[in-house]
């Protein structure tokens, strides 16, 4: 780590510098690709083989076909989904996303015209880092996996119990568990946040219908909401645990000095910053309390942040931000990873759970 004032660089390796243009990610798509399920960062550029479709992409109405892709429309109000921009090169379309820009491209035309390609990426300033990189990559290279355990209270008749003593939660391996009294829900790792929160919504729905309330408040019981971060790639997991004190570091910036005052009060000596624990899949980051659970959008914008996170990290290897005297990331370094609206619903959570705006119940009946 390396600090200038409030500016602080989380390095986990050096560059290396190429010619060319700043990628981050080159992905090849065939078929129908479901844009809403996929995590495009800025400045992806997407090559679509003839026939790709395009689903979910916000300001088309029924089917726009372009003849080398067609687009399948989402509507015109549809939040946290590309938006259709056109472009002015053919065999070209712009994708927006609050900030976020992804080029998508005909294979022709990447394959056969690269230089034009490379041009027009460059009049439009589709760079963005001090060096010029050519960095491409298979669409998997840098992917990784999200999960978790969070851990629950279990709430009957308005008294809590231990866990152990429902047959619903099973053992330390089931997807509706326990770990001695306290109720923990294992969705399985994903790539998507989105997918995440539905699978977990499908878990809590089952504990619901047993008239099981889920708290988050964590005073009788410590709560944890632990984040697993992992990979397939046995590479990229090497350097997960290899540089895990890195990773921590940054999340406790962005995301664990923001929620770590909303622990309960049992939690004790667990709710510190640092908090990890070495996994084979990776790493399970054990700063956060399971609080934000109480609020289903909070649970997508915080693995949204996490995986933004991790994966800037693995592709650039450092990340340079500004922090506030506390030490949290200023709120504009936030606008990398989520859009406005989703920073200031972030950051606004710890005082709306300090004013008692938030049920301190996971929201089962939305489950159900």
């Amino acid at each position: 780590m390396f600090q200038a004032g409030n500016i602080l660089t989380a390095v986990i390796w050096p560059g290396v510098i190429h010619e060319g243009v700043v990628l981050e990610e080159l992905l090849y798509v065939d078929g129908d690709v479901f844009l809403g399920r996929e995590y495009l960062p800025h400045g992806t550029v997407v090559v679509a083989k003839n026939g790709t479709r395009l689903y979910e992409v916000c300001g088309v109405e029924g089917e726009l076909d372009l003849g080398w892709v067609k687009l399948i429309g989402a509507g015109t109000s549809c939040p946290y989904l590309p938006k259709y921009k056109g472009s002015d090169l053919e065999g070209t379309l712009w994708l927006s996303d609050d900030g976020n820009t992804v080029l998508v491209v005909s294979e022709e035309l990447w394959e056969e015209h690269w230089k034009e390609v490379a041009s027009f990426l460059l009049s439009k300033g589709f760079a963005w880092c001090d060096t010029w990189t050519f960095q491409c990559h298979e669409a998997d290279k840098y992917e990784i996996t999200l999960g978790g355990d969070p851990e629950f209270e279990a709430v009957m008749d308005g008294e809590v119990f231990p866990a152990y003593l429902f047959p619903i939660f099973g053992g330390l391996k089931a997807p509706i568990g326990a770990d001695g009294s306290v109720a923990e829900i294992r969705p399985y790792p994903t790539p998507s946040p989105e997918q995440y929160v539905k699978d977990f919504l499908s878990l809590v729905g089952k504990v619901g219908k047993e008239g099981i309330l889920l708290s988050v408040k964590g005073d009788v019981f410590p709560l944890g909401g632990h984040i697993h971060v992992g990979s397939y790639n046995r590479y990229i997991v090497d350097v997960l645990k290899d540089k895990v004190e890195e990773f921590v570091f940054v999340l406790d910036d962005f995301v664990g000095r923001v929620l770590l005052p909303t622990s309960g009060k049992a939690r004790g000596e667990c709710a510190r910053l640092g908090l990890y624990e070495l996994k084979d899949y990776g790493w399970e980051y054990k700063t956060l309390p399971s609080s934000f659970y109480a609020d289903l959008e909070m649970v997508r914008i915080v693995y949204k942040l996490v995986k933004g996170l991790v994966l800037t990290l693995l592709r650039k290897g450092n990340l340079s931000y500004r922090i506030l005297d506390d030490g949290r990331a200023a709120r504009e370094e936030y606008y990398r990873f989520l859009t406005p609206q989703e920073t200031e619903y972030f950051l606004s959570f710890p005082q709306r759970w300090v004013k008692g705006e938030i049920s301190p119940f996971v929201p089962v009946k939305a489950a159900i």
